[in-house]
């Protein structure tokens, strides 16, 4: 997850719950049996999440859980890290980080925030969950991204194209949509 936009009204409350749970989430090899988060995927993107880290930290941005990285682990393992209420402008919100590190992010009304959503340059996907499963339908079809989950996250499979929007990719994979990439159409235009 990218960033976590939450209503104003009870950020406070919900980031005490999403800590509460982050906490219980083990790190590191992601082949034992207990373990949810494992490594960061690679030394570059590790780089990138240490320098988001570093920018979080010299921008004074209220880190709620994490922050710091072991520096004496045997791998590219970032604790989960909760940012509470950073600018739109900072660089945990901006960047895709690929990575346990979630802004946390308070909003006002539903227009402002599919606005501060849809002003990213990405849009891989998003997930919307609200009460009111038509209004979240609604929100949902605004948001410019690939793929819109409502009410869960990260349900894919392999007959649901998924594919991204603006930087985050072009064409899809997976359902027909998907297959249709591995075909060679042939037209014959016959004159009449």
């Amino acid at each position: 997850m990218k960033r976590l936009y939450v209503h104003r009204s009870f950020k406070d409350e919900f980031i005490t719950a999403l800590v509460e749970y982050a906490k219980q989430q083990k790190v590191g090899n992601g082949l034992d049996e207990d373990v949810v988060v494992g490594p960061v995927q690679n030394k570059m993107q590790f780089d990138k999440v240490r320098g988001l880290l570093d920018d979080i930290r010299s921008n004074s941005y209220k880190v709620v859980l994490g922050g710091e990285v072991d520096d004496g682990s045997n791998g590219y393992f970032v604790p989960v890290t909760i940012i509470d209420n950073p600018p739109e402008t900072a660089r945990i919100v901006q960047e895709e980080q690929f990575s346990p590190l979630i802004p946390v992010l308070a909003y006002y009304e539903i227009d402002e925030v599919i606005e501060r959503a849809n002003a990213s340059e990405y849009g891989l996907g998003g997930s919307v969950w609200g009460r009111d499963t038509q209004q979240a339908i609604a929100v949902a079809n605004r948001l410019e991204t690939g793929t819109v989950w409502v009410n869960e996250i990260h349900n894919v499979s392999v007959d649901m194209p998924f594919g991204g929007h603006k930087q985050s990719g072009l064409g899809v994979e997976h359902g027909e949509e998907g297959l249709m990439l591995f075909t060679n159409p042939k037209v014959i235009a016959i004159k009449k």
